[in-house]
């Protein structure tokens, strides 16, 4: 099995390529809308929700554009990505003003990371 791509929401596509694109590194695929009668029959909400697919070489990310102020409820739901540049992200990230959490690893000099992004995604970002 192998993971194709994963889906998040976010308020507006400037803070999702701000996020994506410049922080992350992804390219922006495409964008497409989900009509009225589909996001009923898979999400059961009635509402027509554009959509951008960001992705590189290893995975697809698509984010649901929700077009307001809602943010994430779920605090344990998380992503987990491999960077090779993942000091670089911590840095970007923290001078973007994303949440940043840094908790060292018990007997070692690593440590967890992880980023929110402005709706309250989680991402856990690794080393190879």
């Amino acid at each position: 099995m192998k993971i194709e791509h994963i889906a998040v929401a976010c308020n507006n596509k400037k803070e999702s390529d701000k996020f994506f694109i410049k922080l992350l590194g992804l390219s922006e695929k495409r964008v497409f809308t989900v009509s009225e009668d589909l996001m009923e029959k898979f999400f059961g909400n009635k509402e027509k929700k554009s959509v951008v697919r960001y992705g590189n070489e290893h995975f697809d990310i698509e984010v649901f554009l929700t077009e307001d102020d809602s943010k994430a409820l779920d605090t344990f739901t998380h992503s987990c990505l491999i960077a090779k540049n993942r000091d670089k992200i911590v840095n970007d990230a923290i001078t973007m003003d994303y949440e940043v959490v840094k908790v060292p690893r018990k007997d070692s000099d690593n440590y967890y990371l992880f980023i929110k992004d402005g709706f309250g995604n989680l991402y856990e970002i690794k080393s190879p």
